[in-house]
């Protein structure tokens, strides 16, 4: 019995008797981590959207849009993109990041193509920065004709051939467009069906001078234009499979006529033109400066 009673006097003492198994220390609570703090993009741009309405015959404008950097630190603007092909936008930097200070400003610029567009235009110039993306709008208000009697005979064909390249085959234009170029070739074919647009003593502001083309030029760069014209343009496919009217020996003869009256004048030819069935691509409007 004593022997029992100090042995139990003893665990008391150590709290090794209780009136259940021994509670285990409270662990220590952890402290949840401070919500981060939302990235604020420093680039704040002078408008966030600009409109502009053209003048009567303009094929394309120029946006201009201020970036300023507000940040404490350097910030980073990687690219920009566009909704659209009809609207180019690139980096004054490109093609290496634009890095401003804090503080500094630059401007970022975005044209437009209006070929055969009316009414109001709407696209978006998407801007990928080191803390987001942002988007600029750029609209232009692109007055359309009230009625096509203001027109003269000639701006009603232009404004058709605007919405259907083709157009200029068909109606009234068959008379100046098609039944001379029919059964010619080389030059006398030049001079009908091309001559009749490129070398007018009124030639239309959106239809290129040939003696002064700013890209390299050869054979195949000549017969891709023949063959497939431009899309979005005056320019037709003169092609007979795509809807034009010269057969493949018309435009052989037009090709080496070409060819041989408007050489190259810029640089040397590139290595890969448009091939002979493949249509060329249109050339990227030139940034405003």
């Amino acid at each position: 019995m004593r022997i029992s009673s100090l042995l139990a006097s003893v665990c008391m003492t150590l709290g090794l008797l209780a009136d259940g198994p021994p509670v285990p220390p409270a662990l220590p609570t952890a402290t949840p981590p401070a919500p981060a703090a939302p990235v604020v993009n420093p680039f704040v741009w002078d408008a966030m959207s600009k409109e502009i309405t053209p003048k009567a015959g303009e094929n394309s404008i120029n946006f201009t849009f201020w970036v300023t950097n507000t940040g404490p630190t350097e910030a980073r603007i990687d690219a920009v993109s566009t909704s659209c092909g009809c609207t180019v936008s690139q980096l004054p930097s490109h093609p290496n990041p634009w890095v401003l200070k804090p503080g500094e400003s630059g401007p970022l610029t975005a044209s437009m193509n209006l070929v055969g567009k009316f009414g109001l235009v709407q696209k978006l110039v998407h801007v990928s920065t080191s803390a987001g993306q942002q988007s600029l709008i750029v609209r232009a208000n692109i007055p359309t004709p009230s009625t096509s009697n203001t027109l003269s005979p000639r701006e009603r064909n232009q404004l058709m051939t605007l919405g259907d390249r083709q157009a200029v085959f068909k109606g009234d234009c068959v008379k100046c467009h098609v039944e001379p170029a029919k059964d010619r070739h080389g030059e006398k074919l030049f001079i009908a069906a091309c001559g009749i647009c490129h070398v007018s003593d009124h030639r239309a502001a959106m239809v290129p001078d040939l003696a002064a083309v700013k890209t390299a030029t050869n054979a195949d760069y000549w017969r891709a234009w023949v063959t497939y014209g431009k899309p979005g343009s005056l320019m037709p496919a003169f092609a007979k499979e795509q809807g034009g009217i010269l057969d493949e020996k018309q435009i052989d003869s037009l090709v080496e006529y070409l060819a041989k009256k408007f050489p190259s004048t810029v640089g040397s030819i590139p290595a890969a033109l448009p091939a002979r069935n493949q249509p060329p691509t249109p050339p990227a409007i030139p940034q405003a400066k």
